[in-house]
């Protein structure tokens, strides 16, 4: 019957296979002791080189399913805080190789795996969110924008916020929209930098490169607020 399944047909019925595996067996070990598993380290040299010679799509989605069962065991929800990121930090830049234009290890790191009441692992995450920036800024820059909100309310380090805001800002222009560029200058504001936030939006308005009338208000709403404060 296998032989008469179109090659497309042949991954579905098995991902069907795999995943009715996978009810199957966290039913049979609901009614057990709880043991908790960890994530594993991540693929060896030789199982990826096997990875390549097969259907990386197909082997991407397994391992996707498979990365996100973790936090869910024998039937019990599995805190973050148990989990071991430097291995889920790896296995999702394996997974970035595996598949670069996709976003979903990226949306999986900034709204999922950041939502960890543990500041050392908040820390990994937004590091290898920017690590993915650095290897595709066009692609990132969003998630990268996220993860400056992030350290500057989430784990209120402003100044890793502005790190993140300031390599946004240095981004060609056509990459990123005006409102990624500004972060820096909220979080400037935030820090009580009024004198360095006036001179940089000073330079914006007066070297005229920006033609959008929503910056420009911004911008000179900005700039009156901060004139206000100081007076």
């Amino acid at each position: 019957m296998l032989r008469k399944l179109s090659s497309q047909n042949f991954l579905i019925v098995l991902s069907i296979v795999v995943w009715v595996c996978i009810v199957i067996w966290r039913g049979s070990t609901h009614a057990q002791q709880r043991q908790f598993e960890n994530i594993p380290e991540p693929l060896s040299a030789t199982t990826q080189s096997f990875i390549q010679a097969s259907d990386q799509e197909f082997v991407y989605r397994l391992l996707l399913i498979w990365l996100q069962q973790f936090d869910v065991q024998s039937g019990h929800y599995i805190s973050y805080r148990e989990l071991n990121y430097e291995n889920l930090t790896a296995w999702l830049t394996v997974l970035e190789q595996m598949s670069p234009q996709s976003h979903y290890p990226m949306l999986l790191a900034t709204r999922i795996y950041t939502k960890v009441a543990d500041q050392q692992r908040l820390r990994l995450m937004l590091e290898f969110i920017y690590q993915q920036y650095q290897i595709n800024p066009e692609k990132n820059w969003r998630w990268l924008a996220e993860a400056t909100v992030q350290a500057r309310h989430q784990l209120q380090d402003l100044q890793l916020a502005l790190s993140f805001a300031e390599t946004l800002a240095k981004a060609p222009e056509e990459e990123i929209p005006y409102w990624v560029r500004d972060m820096r200058l909220t979080i400037l504001e935030d820090m009580g930098e009024f004198e360095q936030v006036k001179l940089l939006v000073g330079g914006l308005l007066a070297n005229k490169a920006i033609s959008d009338p929503n910056e420009i208000r911004f911008l000179n709403i900005l700039l009156e607020r901060l004139q206000k404060n100081n007076n």
